[in-house]
């Protein structure tokens, strides 16, 4: 049963990796279950045992592959404004290096930010893809809040127009990076987002239209 038990999950890992690998060169709307059971090297058959659509895949692939911001926001509960700054950044820069060390992590973080189409046939997968995006929003909103508690951001800080600058910030650094690596396919002509992160962070903190 133990044996199973682990081939079944073995199976499961090899389908995700196939996944991410089919969505990347394929696109999320074209790549189809055949495909990601083929690079996996199983039959439909048990691809279907482990994921009914590629909605589900899709959800596994994300949860196996991305950061909890959950997470992050337990860790910098209780840290003191310093601390609270020097943890954020320590994790966003923890993020922006595995774009660079981390294949599938890139490549994964492309298939959702180039290469998910918003297309009407696509339409479940975009609306999980929403609700990422929501969830991201409000986990980060609850950060904001947290540093405003904290005295790591001024009591008068507009905590919704902050997320949403601090939320588009990092998108658009990220978006900026895997484009500029799918165009030229050579890290070595591709800027490292992480050095950006400490001046994002400072704007943040700084602006003066980000206070009622």
């Amino acid at each position: 049963m133990k044996r199973c038990k682990q081939d079944a999950e073995k199976t499961k890992s090899q389908l995700i990796d196939a996944a991410c690998e089919v969505f990347y060169r394929e696109g999320v709307a074209r790549a189809t279950l055949e495909q990601i059971a083929r690079e996996a090297g199983v039959t439909r058959g048990a691809l279907y045992w482990h994921f009914n659509n590629k909605v589900d895949i899709l959800d596994a692939l994300f949860q196996d592959t991305m950061p909890s911001i959950e997470a992050l926001q337990g860790e910098l509960e209780g840290l003191q404004a310093d601390a609270f700054w020097q943890g954020l950044e320590q994790h966003y820069v923890k993020v922006m290096h595995r774009l660079i060390s981390e294949e599938r992590f890139r490549k994964f973080n492309t298939v959702m930010h180039l290469k998910c189409e918003m297309t009407e046939s696509n339409a479940q997968v975009v609306a999980l893809i929403n609700q990422y995006r929501h969830t991201w929003i409000q986990s980060t909103e609850n950060i904001v809040a947290l540093a405003v508690r904290v005295e790591a951001l001024p009591k008068q800080t507009d905590i919704m127009l902050t997320t949403r600058l601090l939320c588009s910030l990092l998108v658009g650094i990220m978006v900026t990076f895997l484009g500029e690596f799918e165009e030229t396919r050579d890290m070595s002509k591709v800027v490292s987002p992480a050095p950006f992160l400490t001046h994002i962070l400072r704007l943040v903190q700084q602006s003066p239209i980000l206070c009622d």
